[in-house]
């Protein structure tokens, strides 16, 4: 029997063995997600999505002939999409800046948990306005898939679906524990049920420097850098934070690159 609150589902992977098994995980763990059929390739997928309009899909990426990207250009309609992915630098990079939620393999029993309430929370607060936010932000991830070095947004998670923020008002983020704290040049802070590791290597080469275990800056928004007691820096809000021994010198490389005029 379905809760009150449930979700059709429909998994694609060309891999009958890795469909059997987050089948069977959400019928064990995620009573909420039902899953009303299943497709092994991008072609008998986009049919079964379109007729079947299910409220989320889990696709996997990899696929031979046409991938999970291409399956989401072929559709009529656009549910929620979860993408299942093994480790693939060239794509987590991107997933990791937009708005989809993206799972990896082996899938992990305690992420589908937290995955099923935050789709239930998604579904309930834009099932309105799914198609166009969804579309949108499709066609932002293949511009960041052709070309990382576009990613100009970043879009954090919360309890009801995502915020999205331009990098340029991003001024610097800190780690506690499993959350990151990110504080923005309009003087508000985000708090996301993230570790500050999982933004370090999307944001690295964007502009961004770890300076420290609980520190992650944007070089645009450094000021000034000071040798008190060790080395701080003092950030566009005027906030100071301190710079661990090891990363001196290759901040001080940073400064001569992004601080010379």
């Amino acid at each position: 029997m379905l809760p009150e609150n449930y979700l059709n589902a429909i998994i694609v992977d060309d891999e009958v063995f890795a469909i059997n098994n987050l089948k069977e995980l959400l019928s064990i763990y995620c009573p909420s997600i039902h899953v009303i059929d299943t497709a092994l390739d991008a072609e008998s997928a986009a049919e079964l999505i379109n007729s079947k309009e299910p409220d989320v899909i889990f696709l996997d990426i990899s696929m031979p002939n046409k991938n999970g990207f291409d399956l989401l250009s072929m559709l009529n309609c656009m549910p929620l999409v979860v993408f299942v992915t093994a480790y693939e630098k060239y794509a987590l990079k991107a997933l990791k800046a937009s708005a989809f939620d993206f799972i990896l393999k082996p899938v992990s029993i305690t992420e589908l948990k937290k995955l099923e309430e935050k789709l239930l929370n998604q579904h309930i607060v834009t099932k309105n306005s799914l198609n166009d936010e969804n579309k949108n932000a499709f066609l932002s991830l293949l511009n960041m898939l052709k070309n990382p070095s576009v990613i100009k947004k970043i879009s954090l998670p919360n309890s009801s679906g995502y915020t999205t923020i331009d990098l340029a008002d991003l001024l610097y983020l800190e780690g506690q524990g499993t959350y990151t704290h990110f504080y923005l040049n309009n003087h508000e802070k985000i708090v996301v049920p993230k570790t500050l590791k999982e933004y370090e290597g999307l944001l690295t080469n964007l502009g961004f420097m770890r300076i420290h275990k609980s520190s992650i800056i944007n070089l645009l928004h450094l000021k000034k850098a000071n040798y008190q007691n060790g080395m701080e820096v003092v950030m566009s809000d005027g906030q100071k934070l301190p710079v661990s021994r090891r990363k001196i010198n290759e901040l001080l490389g940073k400064i001569k690159l992004y601080i010379i005029q």
